[in-house]
């Protein structure tokens, strides 16, 4: 059996490889190349008239809020476009309010920004100018800022909180005893009106039938309960008459009906 020869062209080899400065070269430019459409790319998605947000929701109760300083708050960094704003940065602008207790910020394609925010919840005021959240958080709304024009008018409207007094950075103290006094008082149908605390951290409460009872700066647990010890006998008589009651002696108490205690104890 013969073996079959083919005469078929073969194609040529180049007999010399590409010279390796030639392979860099290529491989510089297609670098250089893709690093330019990344960078027309970032340039044009930054570019608030090439992607505009046009939309903003706003989520959550705003009962206090300003709402037109917000819009503008807002408003600041949409104007960079709907890639060029910066989500962390709106939050922070937006937490910056003094009603603001948290916010959540998230882009929706293709032009939407959401925007949740959570008011605080007061629960008291504290001195003139401050309220406390629920949560504890001390903040000064504009509200209660004196060169406001309704001032007087949401003073009123917070009328109806407790009103707590003591220093800087006593505001959880306060409030937590605030609360253990009113725990003790509910089983006997009074509340707290008002609690205040001096520089030296006596406290003195404020009830609701006119009664002030005056507690001191230590033993409180044990003041109050001597005070209650003596609540049916001493205080349902008065029948709504102001009084003060002063607890803090060691082995007594001093009680004076409309006029003033005298100090000397602590």
């Amino acid at each position: 059996m013969s073996a079959v020869i083919r005469n078929e062209q073969v194609l040529p080899v180049s007999k010399e490889p590409m010279k390796r400065g030639l392979r860099w070269s290529i491989g510089i430019l297609g670098l250089v190349s893709l690093i330019a459409v990344a960078l027309y790319l970032s340039d044009a998605a930054s570019d608030p008239t090439h992607f505009p947000v046009m939309n903003v929701d706003v989520a959550g109760t705003l009962d206090y809020t300003d709402r037109d300083r917000l819009r503008v708050l807002i408003e600041q960094h949409t104007q960079r476009g709907f890639y060029g704003m910066d989500v962390d940065s709106i939050r922070e602008s937006v937490e910056s309010l003094p009603w603001v207790a948290q916010a959540h910020v998230r882009r929706i394609w293709p032009a939407r920004l959401m925007v949740s925010v959570e008011e605080h919840e007061p629960s008291a005021r504290y001195n003139d100018n401050a309220l406390i959240s629920k949560s504890m958080e001390l903040f000064v709304p504009q509200q209660l800022s004196k060169d406001n024009p309704q001032y007087s008018e949401w003073r009123r409207n917070f009328a109806g909180l407790p009103r707590l007094a003591g220093a800087a950075g006593r505001h959880e103290f306060v409030l937590d005893a605030y609360r253990n006094y009113e725990r003790a008082l509910l089983p006997y149908g009074v509340s707290v009106k008002a609690l205040h605390e001096d520089e030296r951290l006596s406290q003195t409460l404020e009830l609701s039938n006119d009664v002030t009872v005056r507690i001191g700066y230590e033993s409180h647990e044990l003041r109050l309960q001597r005070f209650l010890d003596v609540y049916e006998r001493l205080v349902l008589p008065l029948n709504g008459q102001p009084a003060k009651f002063d607890m803090r002696y060691s082995n007594g108490f001093a009680l004076s009906k409309g006029g003033l205690i005298g100090g000397g104890v602590n």
